[in-house]
């Protein structure tokens, strides 16, 4: 029998997750939508199998998953088409190739993992997100349907008190899923988001209260609409209470999910409870064709955005959804319900599955052919590396800046022919600047400027956001007496491949010590990926100081992003905050017998730097930042005022990726940026005559002090 008070409660889960994706009502907190059908689809499924082993004492696996592919798959293989086919048309070319991989993982429902893989922030993304990237809840509860019906048989395997069994059994799971649920979001939040071991306490709650139905109908009505009303009025506070800088799943989850239990818990049969508001035609309606809603309003918002190429106004927002709301109508009356309601395929299950299987192989085809699509992320210019040859090298005082003497060729349009000059690499950004088009032979190439990370985030002596010790590496010379190390977050580790070389050539020990978001300062940070406090980070920190002292570290260069966030304000640290940061973070060092060098942070070009480039192949420009913008001139002054003001080096780089107005993005057949702000390992290699022009005399002039003392 149909309960109409459950689906109005999946009329307003689905109005919160479309209100918040649209940015409307300052609906900071409608993610939580996705708890509430958590919860229902616990509730629900558990019903389903408890009656059919109520009345057969046993369960037809079978059956079940021919019930969920009838009921599930037409709509989400249609959606997962239509949209690959939108994403070819108005999609940027190298969204358009991750979108392939996005519709397989889509088809096969396991979307949530692929995107907590790939450490995708969901509630704060830093690049345009997925169109398909809401498939990841679709994924959670496949994934429980997968699991859910065997194990609910296991604890349901005697009769007698098999109830009591398994509402224990259910009870011990999710207890363990929400222990977890807590650890992670505090250790790693999109694990925490997205993973199924992270959400399962919230459809074991729906489940709970399936089991326990028996002994919660015969509470009073009075209570139970009562309670109902509570549990109502607390998934609206949530969605009006929460956002995206607060530690979510976590325990803040429990606010909706206990919500909708109570909401459910209810019935359907009030004259004074949420149901009669709940029961209303339009809450009808619109929880009917919940499902198709959800699938549909996704990608119209993101692709409606990446071909405005700008963001929405509120027109075309609520346009949009007018639009997504069409469609799911339509899929809704001439896909998801004739299927559904088959009467054919209710009759042979087989056939079901079978169905389910051509349409799981279907979206898994369409994910095929769109990441094999030969789309243009280059042109047939072929481009040679602008030549750096180091001819003179000046001493190096401490708080002064190192200068070098280099040549330098400019990018040519046809073979090149080295200038020299006196200022490199200026010459070659200069000429950077006026590059039109994407060279054929650009290195890493646009597809793959992703993976070009450092080797230290392949082998962990880069750590994640949930460590608290760093890995003892070593790097360069290992039987060395004289010890390099590599200090700070991700900014830090971008330039390890250079360094390496140079502590290769020189005979040094190198040990990277970075961290994913991390700031050498003491400084507790916001960070979207881990919560509003990143409880890892300081005592990584601190650790890292231990390791330095223990592993006689003589000389560290420090560096990190001049961007990261004060858990106050959810913005960047003001000036001051650094100046006081690294005054503090100098003293610590030479505490500790270390020789600190300070390195300025590198540009921010505003965008993802491929992303772009793969709209515009033969438009580069369009792609470059101007020096002002990118550039946080007074964050930088800030890093050279402390190392003066303490008589420390530091290492300025910013005239090696801008001009005095510009930033390039590709000098010569090098792309600079990876994504919106780490350079890439082929760029930070190409420095290496500059760098090491400016730091090893200064770096081996401490050793000989050291060697002499």
């Amino acid at each position: 029998m149909l309960r109409r008070d459950i689906e109005g409660l999946r009329a307003l889960a689905v109005g919160l997750v479309v209100l918040y994706h649209a940015h409307f009502l300052g609906l900071d907190g409608g993610f939580i939508g996705v708890d509430v059908f958590f919860v229902i689809s616990g509730f629900l499924i558990t019903s389903l199998l408890l009656r059919e082993h109520d009345n057969s004492g046993a369960i037809s696996i079978g059956n079940f998953y021919a019930r969920r592919a009838r009921r599930l798959l037409p709509a989400s293989a249609l959606v997962i088409v239509l949209t690959a086919i939108a994403s070819w048309v108005w999609l940027e070319p190298l969204r358009l190739r991750n979108l392939g991989s996005d519709s397989i993982a889509a088809a096969g429902f396991v979307s949530n993992m692929v995107f907590a893989g790939r450490n995708t922030d969901y509630l704060q993304a830093g690049i345009p997100p997925s169109p398909l990237q809401h498939f990841w809840s679709l994924s959670v509860e496949e994934q429980f349907y997968v699991i859910w019906p065997t194990l609910l048989l296991v604890l349901l395997w005697r009769t007698g008190r098999s109830r009591t069994r398994a509402t224990f059994g259910i009870a011990a799971i999710s207890i363990a899923s929400f222990a977890l649920c807590i650890w992670q979001t505090e250790a790693s939040q999109p694990w925490a988001f997205f993973g199924l071991h992270t959400r399962a306490w919230e459809l074991g709650v729906g489940a709970l209260l399936a089991i326990a139905w028996p002994w919660v109908r015969v509470v009073a009505g009075d209570v139970r609409n009562a309670l109902a009303w509570i549990g109502v009025a607390a998934v609206v506070f949530a969605a009006f209470w929460l956002d995206e800088t607060m530690a979510f799943p976590g325990w803040l989850a429990a606010i909706p999910v206990l919500g909708t239990a109570a909401a459910l818990a209810g019935g359907d049969d009030s004259r004074w409870g949420p149901s009669i508001v709940l029961r209303h035609p339009a809450a009808q309606w619109i929880g009917a064709r919940s499902y198709s809603i959800y699938l549909w309003h996704w990608p119209a918002l993101i692709i409606g955005e990446a071909w405005a190429e700008r963001p929405l106004n509120v027109l075309e927002r609520v346009g949009l959804i007018a639009v997504s709301l069409v469609g799911a109508s339509l899929s809704y009356r001439y896909v998801e319900n004739p299927i559904r309601h088959s009467e054919r395929l209710q009759a042979r299950p087989a056939l079901a599955l079978s169905l389910g299987a051509v349409i799981i192989a279907s979206g898994v085809g369409t994910g095929l052919v769109v990441r094999s699509a030969d789309v243009e992320l280059s042109t047939d210019v072929v481009a040679e590396t602008p030549s750096l040859v180091t001819t003179t090298t000046m001493p190096v005082t401490p708080g002064a800046s190192a200068s070098t003497t280099t040549t330098a060729a400019p990018i040519p349009d046809g073979p090149p022919s080295p200038v020299a000059n006196a200022t490199a690499p200026l010459d070659a950004l200069y000429a950077a600047v006026d590059t039109d088009e994407v060279p054929a032979n650009l290195e890493p190439s646009i597809g793959g400027a992703a993976g070009d990370k450092p080797v230290i985030y392949d082998n962990d002596c880069h750590v994640d956001f949930g460590a608290t010790r760093p890995n003892l590496c070593e790097y360069g010379d290992a039987t060395s007496d004289f010890t390099v190390a590599l200090f700070g977050d991700s900014h830090a580790a971008q330039w390890f491949p250079v360094l390496e070389s140079i502590a290769v050539d020189n005979g040094w020990r190198l040990l990277p010590l970075s961290k994913s978001g991390c700031p050498p300062i003491d400084e507790i940070t916001y960070n979207s990926l881990v919560g509003p406090t990143y409880p890892a980070c300081r005592p990584w920190r601190e650790n890292v100081f231990a390791l330095m002292a223990e592993q006689d570290v003589d000389v560290v260069f420090v560096a990190a992003s001049n961007r990261l966030l004060d858990p106050d304000t959810q913005q960047p640290f003001a000036d001051s905050v650094w100046s006081k940061g690294y005054d503090a973070l100098i003293a610590r060092l030479v505490s500790i017998g270390v020789v600190p060098v300070l390195v300025t942070d590198t540009p921010y070009p505003g965008q993802d730097v491929p992303v772009c480039l793969s709209k515009s192949v033969r438009d580069v420009s369009s792609c470059v930042a101007t020096r002002e913008k990118a550039v946080r001139a007074s964050r930088q002054q800030t890093v050279i005022d402390s190392a003066v003001r303490n008589g420390v080096q530091y290492l300025d780089v910013i005239n090696w990726l801008c001009t005095d107005k510009a930033c390039p993005v590709i000098v010569g057949n090098l792309l600079v940026y990876r994504d919106s702000n780490h350079v890439t390992t082929a760029y930070a290699e190409w420095l290496k005559p500059v760098f090491a022009a400016a730091i090893e005399p200064y770096v081996n002039g401490v050793r000989s002090r050291i060697s002499t003392s």
